[in-house]
């Protein structure tokens, strides 16, 4: 027996804007069973079972032909008109027979079964059969499924059957096709993105989810099968669950979810678990429907999840979130447009589930195209701080430039110094060794007095010879001593000069490290830039692959549209020569971006060179100028000792002319000439340990200046090789 749920519609016509439709949702007789015969306008129906319309059908066992007949009267508002017999979005497939005659057919019998429940259609009546105003309908049905839904018939003039088969049928069908080919082309796309970046897992995941999506759209809206119905069915419903799995990941991978290994073993578990359903189910409508519902449960699931991984990444400031975000809400509000319905018993104009994915699938494209101008963007500024840092990285080189110079003067009027020094000791050592000897002799003379003290009465004459001879030697010696005082204030004045050489040295030693560090930190500066720049040179490459794909695309599109599409080709054209000049560009960027990589790490390494330079040049400055200072201190000491010689040799030629002068009364004054000799032989030993100091100082200046004339050579070297470095 047959089962057959059923609400009741007024019988009354609805007129709108000249469409005119009549409900024919009474006078149905049902039974199952087959037989051509049942369709002739005479067969005895009358131990058929009443059913009424709208309903649902359980015809008995799975794969059952079945028959509705209905006597029609064509009411007064239709009468004169054609007639159109509404089918609705019956879930079964019927051929349609009018008074006997085959009026037309919605989805296929056996052998070639399949339908479309959400095909509406509008066949036309025959004139002819019509024209006394009553006709026997006759539907022979097929459904492979325990039940099938019965929305009810209609009768209606051409305006409502051309509303019917262009308009609601677009937003039922084609329309779903269209988005469809939209799917397919924006998966072929972002497949492409990911074979040119193999890591890009989140291009991956979105490209399947659309190649999915596209696979279900296509079930929704092709009027003829490409496959077996039922597998066709199956497949479709299949992939929608895997659509919104891969969905799923795409956001996780795109927002930097936690929990994506977990996510990822649940999609795998969700697309075989249903898809082995689905392909179980194949061949009942019924149970097809039965698991797509259940599968509905984790798509709802997924659309939860992602309205709070989007929401989350909008609360956190990701504006890529905002886009998606906006889909999911306006995508949930077509879906809820559905549930309602659904809820409500009612068949609405167009079921709105694909446009909730589509607006989903939109609002990814456009977060992923406006992530793809902002890294655009940040080239263009990252390219302007390059330049910023190139100018600047000039004026660096010149800065070290001047430095090298300068220091290059500085070890030149070192080594000058150092000559001069080298030279004034060796004068003071010669000087040094006269005075010795004149020491030497004064001691000998000084002996020989001694000796004569004695007999000092009976040889005035002699007294007074040997007096002259000393007065002589003594200004000889007065006269060394002058000179040797002189030349200690010519080492003392070199000394001052080599002392302030030395200072200048180090303060620019120490200026040119601090100026070759902040070098360093430029370049470490400039290095970092330049990879950055690199990254970003990818990106644009990217976009540039994108937009030449686009571009292609687009002159596919524009070719098969004909003479209307000429101008959109022109333009695609001219976006694709945008793209490789783009590209070009990009691999330009790079290979600039790699030499400056390239040239910072030599002038990393020569900054380092450098800085050891300068490091030494620093050492061997403060060890020149404690030596000077050292020299200086000693030199001090030598030119007050000798200026204390030069008066004692002063006042003994004086006393020795006064001697001479003198001599007649050396006779009765030989007790003094004896405490004078004793004064004198005193006087000798402080001359003599004088000389012996002058003598081992200018030993330790001779070899401070030899340091002198080495530390001088290591500042010219290092100078000359800053200067090489420098000209490379």
């Amino acid at each position: 027996m047959a089962c057959l749920s059923a609400g009741a519609q007024s019988p009354e016509a609805t007129i709108s804007a000249a469409r005119i439709t009549v409900p024919l949702d009474a006078g149905w007789r049902y039974a199952a069973g087959d037989g051509l015969e049942r369709a002739e306008p005479g067969y005895d129906d009358s131990g058929w079972e009443s059913v009424e319309l709208p309903g649902s059908l359980s015809p008995g066992s799975v794969g059952t032909y079945f028959w509705l007949r209905n006597d029609i009267t064509i009411p007064p508002e239709l009468a004169g008109v054609p007639v159109w017999f509404e089918t609705g979005k019956a879930g079964c497939a019927f051929d349609v027979y009018v008074d006997g005659a085959y009026a037309g057919s919605r989805g296929a019998l056996p052998p070639d079964y399949y339908v479309r429940p959400q095909q509406n259609l509008a066949l036309l009546l025959p004139g002819d059969l019509a024209a006394d105003g009553r006709v026997v309908i006759a539907l022979r049905c097929y459904y492979e499924g325990s039940e099938s839904s019965l929305p009810g018939f209609l009768l209606g003039n051409a305006a409502r059957a051309n509303f019917i088969m262009h308009l609601q049928n677009l937003f039922n069908m084609r329309v779903y096709v269209i988005l469809a080919v939209i799917c397919l082309f924006l998966g072929a796309y972002f497949i492409a993105q990911f074979i040119g970046k193999p890591g890009d897992r989140a291009s991956l995941f979105y490209a399947l989810s659309l190649i999915f999506i596209a696979i279900y759209f296509t079930d929704m809206g092709a009027e003829r099968v490409i496959i077996n119905g039922q597998a066709m069915r199956a497949i479709g419903r299949a992939s929608l669950s895997a659509s919104l799995g891969f969905l799923l990941l795409f956001l996780m991978k795109f927002f930097g979810t936690r929990g994506y290994k977990a996510a990822r073993i649940a999609v795998a578990a969700d697309i075989a678990v249903f898809g082995v359903a689905f392909i179980a189910s194949t061949g009942n409508d019924s149970a097809i429907n039965s698991v797509f519902n259940l599968s509905l449960l984790p798509v709802f699931a997924v659309i939860i999840l992602g309205l709070v991984i989007v929401a989350r990444a909008s609360i956190k400031g990701d504006r890529d979130a905002w886009p998606i975000l906006i889909g999911l809400v306006i995508g949930v509000g077509f879906g809820i447009h559905d549930i309602v319905y659904q809820v409500l018993g009612r068949d609405p104009f167009a079921w709105l589930q694909g446009f909730t994915f589509f607006a989903l699938n939109l609002s990814v494209f456009i977060a992923m195209s406006a992530r793809a101008a902002r890294a655009e963007r940040s080239l263009a500024s990252y390219m302007k701080e390059t330049s910023e840092q190139r100018d600047r990285l000039s004026g660096l080189v010149g800065s070290a430039e001047r430095l090298t110079a300068e220091t290059s003067a500085v070890a030149r009027d070192l080594d000058e110094a150092v000559s001069g020094v080298a030279g004034a000791a060796g004068k003071s050592a010669v000087a040094a060794r006269v005075i010795g000897d004149s020491v030497a002799r004064q001691n000998a003379t000084l002996g020989d007095a001694s000796r004569a003290v004695g007999g000092l009465v009976g040889s005035i004459d002699a007294v007074n010879a040997k007096l002259a001879e000393e007065a002589s030697l003594l200004d000889d010696t007065a006269m060394a001593t002058s000179r040797l005082v002189d030349g200690f204030a010519e080492v003392a004045a070199i000394i001052e000069d080599t002392a302030r050489l030395a200072t200048s040295l180090d303060e620019h030693t120490i200026a040119g490290r601090k100026d070759v560090e902040a070098l360093a930190a430029s370049m470490d500066r400039v290095k970092v830039s330049s990879k950055e720049i690199l990254a970003v040179v990818d990106a644009v490459n990217d976009f540039a692959e994108r937009t030449n794909l686009l571009a292609m695309n687009a002159s596919i599109e524009a070719a098969h549209a004909g003479a209307a599409g000429r101008g959109f080709a022109v333009i695609a054209q001219e976006i694709k020569k945008l793209a490789a000049a783009s590209s070009e560009r990009a691999q330009r960027i790079g290979a600039i971006a790699a030499g400056i990589d390239g040239s910072i790490d030599a002038g990393q390494q020569l900054g380092a060179k450098v800085r050891e330079s300068l490091g030494k040049i620093a050492e061997g400055a403060a060890e020149t100028a404690v030596r000077v200072r050292s020299a200086a201190e000693g030199t001090a000491r030598q030119k007050a000792q000798g200026s204390g010689i030069a008066e004692r040799a002063g006042n003994l030629a004086k006393a020795a002319r006064s001697m001479r002068d003198e001599g007649a009364r050396q006779a009765g004054l030989s007790g003094d000439v004896g405490g004078g000799m004793t004064e004198l032989s005193r006087a000798a030993a402080e001359v003599g340990s004088s000389a012996a100091e002058i003598v081992a100082m200018n030993v330790d200046l001779a070899g401070e200046a030899e340091a002198l004339r080495e530390l001088a050579g290591r500042a010219r070297k290092t100078a000359e090789e800053l200067a090489v470095l420098m000209a490379r």
